[in-house]
């Protein structure tokens, strides 16, 4: 005899059969959302209490996670001072699934942290010294490397969260060039490679070749021609190797709209970073429902995660970061725009 759950199930396949996820496998029409998280998001918190923080990320209802905190040293990789077979058990035990990786090449950085738009000085950009003929070799090093390791964690997506430093239209190439060979590589390993940013990528370049006008980007407007550095990246990179996880505010704050990249480069967005300028829904500020709509039909979503780099101090400086993130959770869960 069937069980009342499974008389549920069987009468609702039988009405609308399986439905396909955003991800692409199917799943039966009762299912809920599948919601991921940028571990960034509970930084405070995972320091304080790593297996606890990473259970209350479950307990709220999120299904995976993208990590940060991988390092190399020694040849031995590891996640927030966790070895990889650990870390790995420790998101098995809770029942978390690691989707997803954000890592850098160890090249020094330059940071630049603005506000996110409180008081119109909202520029982030986190970006790491120029890619040259020298530290090339270094950076694929690191590359496959972590690819390895990631392999052992049993994460199938990389990226990339930090600009290299451009100075000239060589500088970009060459940019381009060395996401190119990473991405192969990843793909070699059967694993995908992509680009996050932050709003400096929205900067025009527009310098001649061979010019050096400052240490960081230059705007040049007697300089032609003129390109933004993200449509640079998205041009000059191969769209089977190298995907782009889009951080649809920090887009915003780069003057620059999600919806119209996902027109102009149709798939090429499989990832997103859901963010806002406190606790997702709560500003006004962001057009969820147009991004998530043009996302789906348009960009390639794939998967989403709700991150929060803080809770705005003006608004929310008694929201801890779990508080903060599982008030995002219930927006993104109730919206009838997001699958």
């Amino acid at each position: 005899m069937l069980n009342r759950r499974e008389l549920l199930t069987n009468a609702l396949v039988a009405a609308g059969g399986l439905v396909s996820s955003a991800y692409g496998w199917p799943v039966t029409a009762q299912q809920t959302k599948k919601i991921g998280i940028q571990t960034y998001s509970i930084r405070r918190e995972l320091k304080q209490d790593m297996i606890g923080s990473l259970k209350a990320l479950k307990a709220i209802g999120f299904s995976h996670v993208e990590l940060y905190g991988y390092q190399q040293q020694d040849k031995k990789g590891s996640i927030l001072g966790y070895s990889l077979t650990d870390y790995r058990k420790i998101l098995e035990d809770i029942g978390l699934e690691p989707t997803s990786s954000h890592l850098e090449p160890p090249l020094q950085s330059v940071y630049k942290f603005g506000d996110g738009g409180g008081s119109g000085k909202g520029e982030r950009s986190i970006q790491i010294q120029p890619y040259t003929k020298q530290n090339i070799p270094a950076i694929i090093d690191f590359w496959k490397r972590a690819i390895a390791d990631h392999q052992a964690l049993g994460v199938p997506v990389m990226v990339q969260p930090a600009m290299p430093i451009v100075n000239t239209v060589d500088d970009a190439k060459r940019v381009c060039d060395v996401f190119n060979q990473t991405g192969e590589l990843a793909k070699q390993a059967n694993l995908r490679w992509g680009y996050h940013n932050h709003s400096a990528e929205f900067k025009r370049i527009g310098l001649k070749r061979g010019q050096d006008w400052s240490s960081e980007m230059a705007i040049t407007p007697t300089s032609y021609p003129s390109e933004i550095f993200y449509d640079f990246l998205l041009t000059h990179t191969d769209p089977a190797l190298v995907f782009f996880e889009m951080d649809v505010y920090w887009a915003v704050m780069g003057q620059c709209d999600p919806v119209s990249y996902f027109n102009r480069y149709p798939g090429r967005f499989p990832l997103l970073h859901i963010k806002d300028r406190d606790i997702l829904g709560s500003t006004g500020f962001m057009n969820f429902a147009n991004i998530f709509t043009a996302g789906y039909a348009k960009g390639g979503l794939e998967r989403y995660y709700v991150e929060l780099e803080y809770p705005n101090p003006s608004s929310s400086s008694s929201v801890s970061q779990l508080e903060a993130v599982k008030r995002s959770y219930s927006y993104v869960n109730q919206a009838p725009f997001v699958k």
